[in-house]
């Protein structure tokens, strides 16, 4: 009798331990200051196509909603001097020129676009310093890079 006594202790503690560790163990460190976002694809694709907008859903894959494929590799093709499937008469990317660029309109929330601002169905818009990236990109000629 005594040895299934301690052998229920023993799955107590054992038990008991492995819910502490559960239980401490999802806890998360604090946040690590980000990097500002650099002005070129690769850290606009990163920091913000990746974690925005080519996610399951949106703009990722052959079902992005009008071709709008933003995911690594087919984001450059799909902006790049592509007439937008909502307003054709604006490019999504004129390079050189964010403020008749669609994307920007679309990001910015502007009066000017058709259905929903991006990123649709988050809490919250892109932060003023993600805009400003994609922004500061395409002023800068909007370069695959």
């Amino acid at each position: 009798m005594q040895s299934k006594s301690k052998f229920k202790m023993i799955k107590n503690i054992v038990i008991s331990a492995a819910m502490m560790l559960f239980i401490f163990g999802c806890e998360r460190a604090a946040p690590v200051q980000n990097q500002p976002i650099e002005v070129t694809l690769t850290s606009i694709q990163a920091n913000v196509f990746d974690l925005n907008c080519a996610v399951s859903g949106c703009h990722l894959g052959s079902s992005a909603p009008l071709g709008l494929d933003l995911s690594e590799g087919n984001a450059f093709g799909s902006l790049v001097n592509v007439p937008s499937g909502e307003v054709p008469a604006l490019m999504r990317v004129l390079p050189g020129d964010p403020e008749n660029s669609y994307l920007v309109h679309k990001i910015e929330g502007r009066p000017t676009i058709i259905g929903d601002r991006m990123p649709r169905g988050r809490p919250d818009p892109l932060t003023s310093e993600e805009i400003q990236a994609v922004r500061d990109w395409i002023a800068a000629g909007a370069k695959d890079n």
